[in-house]
């Protein structure tokens, strides 16, 4: 979703985040700090508030997955740690006068002597800003998130709903306050230590943690409505292909109840302390789903972003760790097929919607690729 050009701009995310009333609405609590804003691709990504050098929490915590990436993220972190940031190509480096009224209001908590970090999510129809405050420069404090877009803030919310629901756990964030007049939550800071690639016996231990303590489910029941949603939606794929897929999903096993946090990915999870994981991002999240969604989801973002050989089904059918996932829950192999083309049909139109063709159109590959491998073979 096209945002107003003037929002994508330094000047335009300090307002959203800073001065989310206006100006006219509550006494005004300004401290002129120097801002350093990293671009990419036109637009500020990150936005650095004070010492460069302060933001090292935050900018530590990100691990880029590109090669060139990387070493274009540690020139970036050595660069700021020696406070010459404003030396590097697309970045910029001004004075703001920033208004701290309505997060110390908000915030019981904010810290005296404050730094923060913002970072400035992918273009996408529920887009935000990530506010994270930082203490002293040694500590992060909490991460607030505030909409971009017109349907942010019904996915903030999902969030911080979904993080009171799983409140019991404790490698989730908490939630600090909601602000649902203006689409704002904010979170407590989940510390810990990037993740790689690998999927492991951690990964399957926090999956199972996700088995909903009752309650059962069927493939079958959520073909009502993906069919609503593909019969109203502008797909250009071969409409035989997907009938298809969706009579796949007239599966009428009985299937235990998951949560589902249906971003489930590298990127989303930290480790905070040993063999233990973090899962963060629950925007998108279900109490109440099916299984193997969040394991289709790792093994198929893999495969795309790391140009993996497009052999996804036979890869999760054939993974050790999935087979213990399933002998666990007893979630039969004539159900796998149904659930993984579940996960590939609701991928399909949520990144179709979305606007993300890349996504979309890998799906739709995929959706081929797993009805062929269904075929019965001829001999």
């Amino acid at each position: 979703m096209a945002l107003a050009p003037e929002i994508l701009t330094t000047s335009g995310v300090l307002a959203q985040v800073f001065d989310p009333e206006g100006p006219a609405h509550r006494p005004a609590d300004h401290e002129r700090r120097r801002v350093h804003a990293i671009s990419q691709g036109g637009e500020p990504r990150w936005i650095i508030i004070g010492s460069p050098g302060a933001a090292m929490p935050v900018l530590k915590s990100w691990s880029p997955w590109n090669k060139t990436s990387r070493i274009q993220w540690s020139v970036l972190q050595a660069a700021a740690a020696a406070d010459a940031l404003r030396f590097l190509p697309r970045v910029s480096n001004s004075v703001f006068d920033v208004d701290v009224a309505y997060w110390r209001g908000c915030l019981p908590t904010f810290p005296d002597q404050w730094s923060a970090v913002i970072h400035i999510g992918s273009p996408s129809y529920t887009r935000k800003a990530i506010l994270f405050l930082i203490e002293n420069g040694a500590r992060v404090t909490a991460a607030a998130k505030v909409p971009l877009a017109p349907e942010s803030a019904a996915a903030i919310f999902n969030e911080a709903d979904m993080l009171d629901h799983l409140s019991r756990f404790d490698y989730l964030p908490r939630v600090l306050f909601r602000d649902r007049s203006r689409g704002i939550a904010a979170q407590s800071w989940l510390d810990g230590k990037p993740v790689g690639r690998g999927f492991g016996q951690p990964h399957l231990d926090l999956l199972n943690s996700l088995a909903c303590a009752e309650g059962s489910v069927r493939v079958c029941d959520d073909r009502l409505s993906l069919q609503n949603t593909l019969d109203k939606s502008d797909l250009p794929f071969d409409r035989s292909v997907l009938v298809r897929g969706m009579d796949m999903l007239e599966c009428d096993v009985l299937l235990p109840a998951f949560v589902e946090h249906r971003d489930f990915a590298p990127w989303n999870l930290k480790w905070i302390r040993p063999g233990v994981l973090g899962l963060l991002d629950w925007e998108w999240a279900e109490p109440v789903g099916l299984p193997w969604q969040d394991a289709c989801r790792y093994f198929y973002l893999d495969d795309i972003h790391f140009h993996g050989s497009g052999r996804v089904w036979e890869m999760l059918i054939a993974n050790d760790v999935l087979r213990s996932y399933r002998q666990h829950f007893e979630i039969p192999d004539r159900a796998l097929p149904a659930l993984t083309m579940r996960y590939l049909l609701r991928e399909l139109l949520m990144e179709w919607d979305g606007g993300n063709r890349r996504l979309a159109n890998y799906a739709y590959r995929q959706i081929c690729a797993l009805l062929a491998a269904m075929a019965p073979h001829k001999d």
